[in-house]
């Protein structure tokens, strides 16, 4: 139970970082106690920073993907060069 809290919180801190909400408030009129809190949501935001992770995340396994091929291939060719 304390480590999804925990990780509720970090999610949370992660995205008003990330400038995906904002909380603003405004003053009280003259002789009011009351408080108005705003939470603002960027859901342009949000799908810009998934785009950029998607997009980094097909690069880095697009270059991991190359390079196990590629030492494949040259595994294989020295098997086949210890082969008699």
């Amino acid at each position: 139970m304390s480590v999804l809290f925990v990780l509720f919180v970090g999610v949370v801190a992660l995205s008003f970082y990330r400038g995906w909400f904002a909380l603003s408030s405004h003053r009280p009129d003259t002789g009011s106690d009351k408080v108005n809190v705003n939470l603002t949501v960027d859901r342009g935001k949000m799908q810009e920073d998934a785009e950029g992770v998607k997009n980094k995340a097909t690069q880095l396994t697009g270059n991991v993907t190359g390079e196990a091929k590629g030492s494949g291939d040259l595994t294989r060719d020295k098997v086949k060069s210890i082969d008699p």
